[in-house]
C-alpha cells in the first residue's frame, strides 16, 4: 500500500466506525482480478462490472454513509463525497476506470467476501490501483 493512501484510508476507517473497511492504493498496472486478490476480495471476474465515475461516487456514498445491514447512519453524504474526493486525488494524472460488485440498484450485489454484506469500488489505473470496500454483518 502506498504511503500516501494510509492517511486517507485511516481517516475513512475511523469515520466509518462499524464493519470492516478495505481501503488502499497499490503501485502497478493490474487486472481487476489481480487487484481484487491484492485486497482480499474474490478473484472471480464475473462478480465485477464496469461503472462510470458518477455511479462509483454514489456507491461509495452508500457504503460510507450507512451500515449495510441496518442502515445506521455514520456520516453525511457530503462528508462521504469529500472522503471519496480525497481518495481519488491519489490517482491524479492517471487514466482510471471503476468496477463494483453492486447491482444497478444498491440493494443487490454479488458477494466478493465472506461477510453477510459487502460492496465497494475498485479503481483501476494505468500505474496504480485502489480499493474502497465495506463489509458488514447482521
Amino acid at each position: 500500500m502506498t504511503r500516501h493512501s494510509k492517511g486517507i484510508c485511516d481517516l475513512i476507517r475511523s469515520e466509518r466506525r462499524w464493519g470492516n473497511t478495505r481501503c488502499g492504493v497499490v503501485e502497478g498496472g493490474m487486472s481487476v482480478v489481480e487487484i481484487a486478490r491484492v485486497f482480499g476480495l474474490a478473484g472471480d471476474s464475473r462478480i465485477y462490472r464496469s461503472i462510470e465515475s458518477i455511479e462509483a461516487g454514489e456507491i461509495v456514498a452508500h457504503v460510507l454513509c450507512a451500515d449495510l445491514a441496518y442502515g445506521s447512519v455514520m456520516m453525511s453524504v457530503s462528508r462521504a463525497a469529500d472522503l471519496w474526493k480525497q481518495f481519488l486525488a491519489l490517482f491524479d494524472g492517471e487514466d482510471i476506470k471503476f468496477v463494483t460488485n453492486a447491482g444497478t440498484q444498491l440493494d443487490s450485489w454479488d458477494p466478493a467476501t465472506q461477510a453477510t454484506f459487502d460492496m465497494g469500488v475498485i479503481v483501476v489505473g494505468s500505474t496504480k490501483a485502489g480499493c474502497l470496500w465495506v463489509e458488514d454483518e447482521d
